[in-house]
């Protein structure tokens, strides 16, 4: 009798579930692509309706078998961060979607943000009405990665009812444990100190970040909100604050695809993340000037301080000191008293240029204007005046003011470059002006410390230039008794003055050519002609037309001379110019995204040492072959007219002249940096160095797949 009862039971129950209506589904299942196995997909709602915001909290599942990944809401330098799109849905008002901290991901030099394993992602559903049935219809698109990139879509169909749907406890506990790894937002209260700001200082693209909170043990900081800027982390380290406390200071590079980044004002997250908590603050852009790193001021002085003096040899200084050597010479008749007050009053005036140049810079950087060494030859009045200086200098060597021009005129003249103490004060300073457009070893790096540093530190490293331009100046000063070691004045030193007197003349002539980029030179080559044959006419005047047939002579042997110990590279003419690309970043980034490397050359026609380094070694066997090398690029950037883009792009690499080379490509994506002074070896090494896919060969290097459901993409 019993069992006929359970019976009967067991099989009212049955009927009673067969006729009550089926509970409303609560997840979609897991969605699978055939197309790309390795990933998939799952929609689950809590159930838990909160009748008075009618929202309803759910969970994105996504799963991805061995190493691959997808992205965070801000991928980095690729990827693509995973989304829905809800189409067709009803009574659907709005879906925010949570982030979980991410991880990060390095390859090929690229830096990403993401999530591998099993990941899931909060959701909040807000309902338009609660008693009105909910239709969820969307497409998952779903970007993955691992040394191919696939991007594959899932659909969700998915109906239910707020009001019979049933609480699902697996959802719920992969809800709660997704909230808990969302970075918490952090509030600064009105009137309490900001917790986290951000600063951007435009000259060099770098964004300082400083967090109050210095409890973080290895924290890994994030940068985003601007969609089309990359933030690259620099360095990362623990300073002292302006409050007298302890600071934790991030700094990045900021590159954007669309050119120079524009931040200032500009509202962005930061997100920290550390093993035991991640935070995430929001601040706006102000602008600062940030601190170089990674140089001590010691060793930025003494680099400036052999910079200096090696001005003294380049080109453009040197006829300025064989100058004032000559004036010794010709005097020797001069107390030691009087060669020490002569050469006192050069360094003294070379000294007080660098002060005046370290000063306008300042002014420059502080009212938000372009900054570097020899910026001012790109402006044609100074180019002009320069030209005019030097050709007075020339003539006064020839001892043109000895003819009879008017006392006030010839007075003014013969101060310039006499044995008056002002004459040799205005021959340091002058000196200073001819070396700003040379740029010699160690002295780009001390230059871009000085213009990165504080306004200290750029006069320390500007006195310490001077000082070190100075040196052979205050040697003499300091030992005049070598000036009785020099030879005795005769004849020859006619000879002196005519090479000297020349160098500055070609000087000039040189000075007149940088006019071209300005004036039509339709009206400079008359001008260049005419200073040219006056020149001579004063030398055959002065010294008899046999001196105008030496230097013709001379200038024929040396020729001769310096053909003979070039034969190997004069054998043939210089070869046509290469065909450059103009200096694009965007292209930089795509070319080397599509493995070529890309030579960058910043230059100006008034740079001497670009001149040499392009003569010498780009037009140059080995290295002339290499750029025509189909994987090679060539790109340019001159700056002998001011141009913000260049000028930027300069700064952002911490140099503030020319010349500039970088080599970029798959090995070295942020690029290899070369010396002012190239050599073939230095180009070659780093041109094959960046060529270089790093630690793969061949056969693993990435590939791209396109299937007619995926889309490939860049990690």
């Amino acid at each position: 009798m019993s069992s006929l009862k359970s019976l009967l039971t067991t099989c009212w129950i049955f009927v009673l579930l067969l006729a009550s209506p089926a509970l409303p589904a609560a997840s979609t299942g897991w969605l699978v692509n055939d197309n790309h196995p390795p990933a998939k997909v799952r929609l689950m709602l809590t159930g838990e309706v909160d009748p008075a915001t009618r929202t309803l909290p759910a969970v994105l599942e996504v799963q991805l078998d061995g190493d691959w990944k997808t992205y965070w809401r801000t991928p980095g330098e690729g990827g693509i961060a995973p989304s829905i799109k809800w189409d067709n849905s009803s009574n659907l008002q709005q879906v925010d979607w949570a982030w979980p901290a991410p991880e990060q991901f390095s390859l090929l030099g690229l830096q990403t943000f993401g999530y591998s394993g099993n990941t899931t992602f909060p959701l909040t559903l807000t309902l338009a009405e609660l008693a009105e049935p909910t239709a969820l219809r969307g497409k998952v698109t779903l970007s993955t990665c691992t040394t191919i990139c696939v991007l594959t879509d899932y659909h969700i169909s998915l109906d239910f009812n707020a009001n019979t749907l049933q609480a699902d406890t697996d959802a719920m506990l992969a809800y709660n444990k997704a909230v808990s790894l969302v970075p918490q937002k952090v509030t600064t209260s009105e009137g309490q100190p900001a917790a986290m700001t951000l600063g951007w200082d435009e000259s060099q693209g770098i964004l300082e970040v400083r967090l109050s909170d210095v409890h973080w043990q290895q924290p890994m900081v994030i940068i985003d909100g601007e969609p089309d800027t990359t933030f690259k982390l620099v360095s990362l380290k623990r300073a002292e604050s302006d409050a007298g406390g302890e600071q934790l200071v991030a700094l990045f590079n900021g590159t954007s695809w669309l050119g120079e980044p524009i931040l200032l004002g500009q509202s962005l997250n930061v997100t920290v993340v550390d093993s035991e908590r991640a935070l995430e603050y929001a601040a706006k852009v102000t602008p600062t000037v940030v601190m170089q790193e990674g140089r001590s001021l010691f060793s930025m002085i003494l680099l400036a301080l052999i910079g200096g003096l090696i001005l003294n040899v380049m080109p453009c200084v040197l006829p300025v000191l064989g100058m004032k050597l000559s004036s010794v010479i010709a005097a020797p008749e001069l107390k030691r008293k009087q060669i020490r007050q002569q050469f006192i009053a050069s360094a003294l005036g070379i000294l007080v240029s660098f002060w005046l140049l370290a000063g306008f810079i300042l002014m420059l950087k502080y009212t938000g204007q372009a900054i570097g060494w020899g910026v001012q030859f790109q402006n044609p009045w100074f180019i002009g005046f320069m030209a005019l200086v030097t050709t007075v200098f020339a003539f006064n060597m020839l001892g043109v003011f000895e003819i009879a021009l008017p006392a006030s005129v010839q007075t003014k003249l013969a101060t310039t470059g006499g044995n008056d103490n002002r004459g040799h004060f205005l021959q340091g300073m002058f000196a200073t002006l001819l070396a700003t457009p040379c740029s010699a070893p160690f002295l780009g790096t001390a230059v871009a410390f000085a213009l990165g540093a504080d306004v200290l530190s750029l006069l320390v490293i500007f006195t310490a230039l001077a000082v070190g331009m100075a040196l052979p100046w205050l040697i003499v000063a300091a030992l005049p008794q070598v000036a009785t070691y020099l030879p005795k004045p005769g004849r020859w030193m006619n000879t002196v003055k005519i090479l000297f007197s020349g160098m500055l003349l070609l000087t000039s002539l040189w000075l007149i050519s940088l006019l071209a980029n300005f004036i039509d030179a339709l009206y400079l080559w008359p001008l260049a002609g005419l200073i040219t044959l006056t020149f001579m006419l004063f030398m055959a005047k002065k010294y008899g037309a046999i001196a105008i047939v030496s230097c013709f002579g001379v200038g024929i042997m040396l020729s001769a001379l310096l053909a003979f110990m070039t034969v190997n590279q004069w054998a043939k003419p210089l070869p046509a110019d290469l065909a450059w690309t103009p200096l694009d970043q965007q292209v930089i980034d795509q070319q080397v995204a599509q493995g070529k490397t890309v030579f960058v050359d910043v230059t100006a026609d008034w740079c001497i040492t670009c001149k040499a380094n392009k003569i010498g070694v780009i037009l140059q066997d080995p290295v002339y072959s290499k750029l025509q090398q189909p994987h090679m690029l060539p790109m340019k950037g001159d700056w002998t007219e001011a141009s913000a883009p260049i000028t930027r792009y300069l700064q952002r690499h911490n140099r503030f002249g020319v010349p500039f080379n970088m080599v970029y490509g798959p090995g070295a994506p942020q690029g290899i940096e070369l010396p002012e002074i190239l050599t073939s070896d230095l180009v070659i090494a780093a041109i094959d160095k960046a060529s270089v896919f790093p630690n793969t060969t061949t056969e693993t290097r990435p590939k791209l797949v396109t299937e007619s459901s995926s889309i490939a993409g860049a990690d």
